[in-house]
């Protein structure tokens, strides 16, 4: 395995520190290596320096403990930009150490002004057959917690800025195979950014390692995500804002809480571009700020384990908006609210549903308020079914291919306006 450490720690525009090599570097057993105590004394190191660059040359770095990255310091490895899980390019940090340690310390724990960037992560000794917890991969404290260019191939739970409070943090080019969580948000204060990150199960699938799944692996593999994997979950955070973002066969795609931490709350923002493929709930909504979220351009597709592709639970008393967003796949419904809050749907595009043929309807609010607007539903059936508690719908220019069919009790105040049968 192995070990090649340069350190290039800037200050004041000038290299600090000299390439180490790997003697430098090892420590315990020759077959047994540990690249984790010479890297966490280059950081502190260039901490003491006044802040810098620590950075990884090519090559497969075993680490069999946690490593903290001191306030104003980066760890960056030689991928400048999204990288494929190929693990003999680039910069790879192995991780040997943390099997059974869900609530251990996490592999990389970031400090006020700190950089993750251009690594790629990998856990040789997880295996599908009998899928271990870990601790995080990514965790952090403070502000300005930034993880650029990294790929976790198969970590259980990758990026964590959620156990401490903290503000502005910024995720990007982030690409893996999480097992458990993806990206987890929640005590941010200050508006957060997620962008361009993309979890797909070939991230392991396809590393070419000795456990990488295949064949069989490859359906057991499928099967734990549908059950376990949430892969971006957002509690309290103001003003957040993803774009970009994508999962395939999470049990949610995207989760939205009231959090019961320290900072309470849940979240308002700004989410453009979001996508969740072959997902049991592709968005699960629990609660908003009364700001709400706004979700444009999402597209959303359930797996044939999905009830309900967009789910707004019964606590739900915020906003929840969507514009311009498609839904598709061999789901039952496009969405389901069952809480008091206030849901829009604008020009969205409602391709199929109750795929079983179970009589279900596109849209099912048994409460709230819902607004629908120049949205397409794309088959035949109950379009909208509304329930005793749902305290009023709008439905204005919508179009398909027969008469609108809504189903509603006396009593609930239903506006049907300018809509139309696309069918001659």
């Amino acid at each position: 395995m192995m070990c090649n450490l340069t350190v290039h720690a800037m200050l004041a525009c000038h290299l600090f520190g000299a390439p180490l090599t790997v003697e430098d570097l090892v420590s315990g057993p020759a077959d047994a290596p540990d690249c984790a105590p010479a890297i966490q004394r280059a950081m502190d190191d260039c901490r003491a320096a006044g802040g810098g660059v620590v950075e990884l040359a090519s090559g497969r770095f075993a680490v069999r403990g946690p490593l903290e990255v001191p306030d104003g310091v980066t760890l960056r490895g030689q991928w400048p930009g999204p990288h494929y899980s190929s693990l003999n390019l680039g910069t790879v940090i192995d991780v040997y150490w943390g099997s059974g340690q869900e609530d251990g310390p996490p592999q990389f724990m970031l400090g006020e002004s700190t950089t993750l960037q251009g690594l790629t992560v990998f856990y040789p000794e997880q295996r599908v057959e009998d899928i271990q917890p870990y601790p995080w991969t990514v965790q952090g404290a403070g502000t300005h917690l930034n993880v650029i260019d990294c790929t976790f191939s198969n970590p259980y739970r990758a990026i964590d800025f959620g156990s401490h409070h903290h503000e502005m943090h910024y995720v990007r080019n982030v690409y893996g195979c999480p097992l458990n969580i993806g990206v987890s948000v929640d005590q941010c204060t200050d508006i957060g950014r997620v962008e361009n990150v993309h979890f797909n199960p070939n991230a392991w699938t396809r590393c070419g390692e000795p456990n990488a799944p295949t064949g069989e692996g490859t359906a057991m593999l499928m099967a734990y995500l549908q059950e376990n994997l949430v892969a971006f979950e957002v509690g309290r955070s103001d003003w957040e804002m993803m774009v970009n973002t994508f999962s395939y066969g999470a049990k949610v795609g995207y989760r939205f809480y009231d959090s019961p931490r320290g900072i309470r709350g849940a979240t308002n923002g700004d989410f453009l571009g979001i996508a969740a493929d072959w997902a049991v709930t592709a968005v699960l909504v629990e609660q908003t700020q009364p700001a709400g979220l706004l979700i444009t351009n999402g597209q959303f597709v359930g797996s044939p384990n999905s009830q309900a592709v967009l789910d707004i639970a019964e606590g739900h008393s915020g906003v929840v908006q969507l514009t311009n967003c498609a839904f598709w796949g061999p789901h039952r419904r496009v969405v389901r609210n069952t809480g008091p809050g206030q849901v829009s749907l604008n020009q969205c595009n409602m391709v199929q549903w109750d795929i079983p043929g179970e009589g279900v309807p596109a849209v099912e609010f048994t409460a709230g308020v819902l607004s629908m607007q120049s949205c397409v539903f794309r088959q035949e059936g109950t379009h909208i079914a509304l329930g005793e508690h749902c305290v009023a719908a709008t439905v204005m220019g919508c179009q398909s291919p027969t008469p609108l069919v809504v189903e509603s009790p006396d009593g609930v105040p239903v506006e049907l306006i300018a809509n139309i049968v696309t069918r001659r």
